[in-house]
């Protein structure tokens, strides 16, 4: 019986430490094929609970001394507006003449308290003129306008309002894929609001850039004072535009046609007449806009004039000096 008893008791034994053992050791588990294998634990670093196991691959490689982190490639097809780094002049000192002019070779204006960059301008013909329409678009006018232009084979350029190219984005259309030029005439035209201090007319200048890009895809450099600039501008309205690259252009030629309603077709073409005489290069002032059905009729009259006298024609580009009025330099 004792030897029952003990054979019993080493039994026992036996299962007990074989238990014991098991827990010590890592579980097995078993594979997609049947086979068991022995699971290893993972190193975890001391020294970060969340670090990851370490593998061969990090264990290799060498520890990378502590600097500034590599600048990342762009995502392929991000767009990227990279916008140049535009450095802006200083302020002119207190006793710098007035010279209210670009000079053909990128020289700015002059005047006390100014800060406008030098520009490069583009060579021009010996008589040049630039014919400017204001204020549009018009479905009264401005089909007619580009037609005429497109038969008398001249390019112009339209300072349209942002809220009339926001009425009629299809004209706006129209006048940029025949080529002409487009410039910024702001968006209200409304001197309470464009003239209130140079932040809201840069304003002005914003809103209306968003209405061109939305409808042809381009923010017009260009832009042209409502008014122009006598009696509107002071040097603080130069530097507020200049620091975001805009230029103004003023005209020295006017056809008069906003000088009343509506004025007789053969007074505009007798205006231009009695200005052209004795210059080189001009800008002339007209009016895109419902009223203005005479400047529709006096415009071929008005190119042919032109053209008898040996002006070339060109439209406005940043690349074009601009022509300015004095008054806008005063402080």
């Amino acid at each position: 019986m004792w030897n029952i008893a003990l054979a019993v008791l080493i039994l026992l034994t036996s299962i007990y430490l074989a238990g014991c053992q098991s827990d010590k050791l890592p579980k097995a588990s078993v594979t997609s094929s049947g086979t068991i294998e022995s699971a290893q634990p993972d190193i975890v670093s001391e020294d970060d609970d969340n670090s990851i196991p370490k593998t061969q691959d990090t264990q290799d490689k060498p520890k990378r001394e502590s600097g500034p982190e590599p600048i990342s490639e762009p995502v392929p097809n991000q767009k990227v507006e990279a916008k140049p780094v535009i450095p802006l002049p200083e302020k002119s000192p207190p006793d710098t003449p007035i010279h209210p002019f670009y000079s053909l070779d990128g020289t700015p204006p002059s005047a006390p308290g100014l800060a406008m960059r030098k520009r490069e301008f583009a060579a021009e013909p010996e008589k040049i003129a630039y014919l400017t329409f204001d204020d549009g678009p018009y479905p009264e006018t401005t089909p007619h306008l580009l037609e005429i232009l497109q038969e008398e084979g001249v390019k112009a350029t339209f300072f349209v309002l942002g809220r009339q190219a926001e009425r009629y984005p299809e004209l706006l259309k129209d006048e940029y894929v025949q080529g002409h030029g487009i410039g910024n005439h702001s968006y209200s035209h409304d001197y309470s609001s464009v003239y209130h201090s140079p932040e809201t007319f840069l304003a002005e200048i914003k809103q209306a850039e968003e209405v061109i890009f939305k409808a042809i895809g381009i923010r017009p450099r260009m832009v042209r004072a409502p008014g122009g600039t006598q009696g509107h501008f002071n040097v603080n309205y130069y530097n507020t535009l200049d620091a975001e690259d805009y230029l103004v252009y003023d005209w020295n030629v006017s056809s008069g046609d906003a000088a009343a309603p509506l004025v007789l077709t053969e007074q505009l073409v007798k205006n231009i007449e009695a200005q052209v005489p004795g210059k080189t290069r001009v800008i002339i002032l007209m009016h895109d806009s419902k009223s203005k059905t005479t400047t529709i009729e006096a415009l071929p009259l008005i190119v042919h004039f032109l053209k008898e006298q040996g002006y070339s024609f060109g439209k406005i580009t940043p690349k074009v000096a601009p022509i300015l009025f004095p008054g806008g330099f005063n402080s």
